[in-house]
């Protein structure tokens, strides 16, 4: 298994340094902008209090500022960055782990070789680890950076927490994409049904939080993680980590039991 997880790791270190290139070019435009939306003052959350709570839930999440280094982070950047565009790409990034070897027929060198399949499915999700780590700690750096830039400050351990309670969501969302990897014969599909199980969720979280059908949007792992929480008012939902854990380890042992199961035509 560490093998296969050492293997995979090496695949991943240039696509590490490329994701990460693109969040720090997202980062910098994105604080290059936050001096002038700071000197809108009330007049931009005066508009946010003016959207819909469905729109201000998906957009902004549940910030009530967006003119305060926090709010600006949380709404620019946390919401959509962490909870959607980084959940999507690492549920991708697992659905087309195991599903693109299947396709391409290189899985029969694995499976000829002295392994069970539990431990290449096991492997190949460990190998997702390093990633989501080293993107959170160099995009820290790079946000922790264009905030001081900007003579701004934030808390240290707040913003620190937002991206180590990151890490649990994330590997949620690859958990999420590693089932559909090993549910198809093509990579297109199961990553097509990966990214759509994660924006899905976040859409269904987005609709019906605070209606009378918000239990639905208890499905969505972006329920689990709040960054505005973390970051405005420095409060941890320690009761998402650990569903978000459970939820990881539930999902990478339902994955590893149906790639057992499941029968593979050379």
């Amino acid at each position: 298994m560490l093998e296969v997880t050492s293997f995979e790791s090496r695949q991943r270190v240039r696509g590490i340094f490329l994701l990460t290139a693109a969040l720090g070019a997202l980062i910098v435009l994105t604080m290059a902008v936050f001096p002038s939306i700071e000197s809108a003052g009330v007049d931009l959350d005066a508009y946010l209090e003016s959207l819909p709570p469905e729109a201000r839930r998906a957009f902004v999440g549940n910030v009530t500022s967006i003119t305060t280094i926090e709010g600006y982070l949380v709404s620019q950047l946390y919401q959509f960055g962490w909870l959607l565009i980084l959940g999507v790409y690492f549920a991708y990034t697992a659905a087309s782990s195991v599903a693109k070897e299947v396709e391409r027929t290189s899985i029969d060198l694995l499976l000829a070789a002295p392994v069970s399949r539990t431990r290449i499915v096991v492997g190949k999700f460990l190998a997702l680890v390093p990633t989501v780590i080293a993107v959170n700690a160099l995009t820290f750096v790079l946000i922790w950076a264009s905030v001081a830039f900007l003579g701004e400050e934030v808390a240290l351990v707040d913003l620190i927490a937002v991206h180590v309670v990151s890490i649990p969501y994330l590997l949620a969302c690859a958990a999420l994409g590693l089932v559909a990897s090993v549910s198809f014969d093509t990579a297109r599909r199961a990553q097509t049904v990966g990214i759509g199980a994660v924006f899905g969720t976040f859409l269904l979280d987005s609709l019906t939080f605070d209606t009378d059908y918000e239990w639905l949007g208890d499905l969505a792992f972006a329920r689990y993680y709040d960054p505005g929480e973390i970051l405005v008012e420095g409060t941890i939902d320690w009761t998402g980590v650990a569903v978000l854990l459970a939820a990881t380890v539930a999902l990478v042992i339902v994955a590893a039991e149906l790639f057992e199961r499941r029968e593979i035509s050379g």
